[in-house]
């Protein structure tokens, strides 16, 4: 019931822009699979609901679904359809919820990036990255393949610190550095706080610069990943200034998450 008919006309919003750039693909697409997760969800249930009515015989597929409702898993033929997540079902609508608000937000302004980009809410935040060093490309008249993207964690903890978009990039939110914390004041990292699991991060600008210029002294290049699972949702490395050795922060397996549970 939550979501009842909600569903992006897609078709609609691509004839009212006058022009389809890389951050307009990648809210598209998103869009798109959004739709399709929304009507997995709709058929699934209903399915289900004629199943108890006694109108449909339950099938195995309905039995699987009936139990990860009841012990609050995300069914598997909507994760199927979703994004990497270790969520229990309650928390993994209510994130679905406010990736469909962060779509919602931008079609009221489409031809414009938003102010600040939920990157750990999109399903294929990689595209969101692909697409700023796309755009830095087009404005400079630079080579794509010589880009590489390049981050800055800004000292503002919320969105509504934030002016405007960023004038050389994207200003991204969203995610949490596990196995470390964060100095706000001193931009650097340092070492956990006690019982700290998570320390979240500061909107950070994302931008594209040439590999030469990306290759700067007390960085620690940052593994992103979607979720705690690591590996395989791995999907950029973000640039943290750091005043110890690099090689202290691989060691302790520092890393950004997006999803946390």
């Amino acid at each position: 019931d939550k979501f009842g008919e909600k569903s992006f006309d897609v078709e609609d919003l691509i004839r009212s822009l006058d022009e389809i750039g890389p951050y307009q693909n990648v809210f598209i697409q998103e869009m798109d699979i959004m739709n399709v997760l929304l009507v997995e969800i709709r058929r699934s249930i209903k399915e289900l609901q004629l199943g108890f009515a006694g109108e449909l015989t339950m099938s195995e597929a309905m039995e699987d679904l009936m139990m990860a409702l009841y012990l609050d898993r995300v069914p598997t033929s909507w994760a199927k359809r979703a994004w990497p997540s270790m969520k229990a079902l309650g928390s993994w609508v209510k994130n679905f919820s406010d990736r469909i608000f962060q779509l919602e937000e931008w079609m009221n302004n489409p031809s414009e990036i938003p102010k600040v980009t939920w990157l750990s809410g999109l399903v294929n935040p990689t595209s969101f990255l692909t697409a700023i060093c796309q755009v830095t490309a087009q404005k400079n008249q630079w080579e794509l393949d010589k880009l590489v993207t390049f981050t800055r964690v800004t000292k503002m903890m919320t969105v509504d610190e934030v002016d405007g978009p960023s004038r050389d990039g994207a200003y991204i939110i969203g995610l949490s550095l596990q196995g470390a914390s964060w100095d706000v004041n001193g931009a650097q990292i340092e070492k956990s706080k006690p019982k700290e699991m998570f320390c979240p991060m500061p909107v950070i600008n994302v931008k594209a610069v040439t590999k030469e210029k990306a290759n700067v002294g007390g960085i620690y290049h940052c593994p992103t990943y979607m979720t705690e699972q690591r590996g395989p949702t791995w999907y950029f490395n973000a640039q943290l200034k750091t005043t110890s050795p690099p090689a202290r922060w691989t060691l302790a397996g520092v890393a950004l998450i997006g999803d946390v549970a």
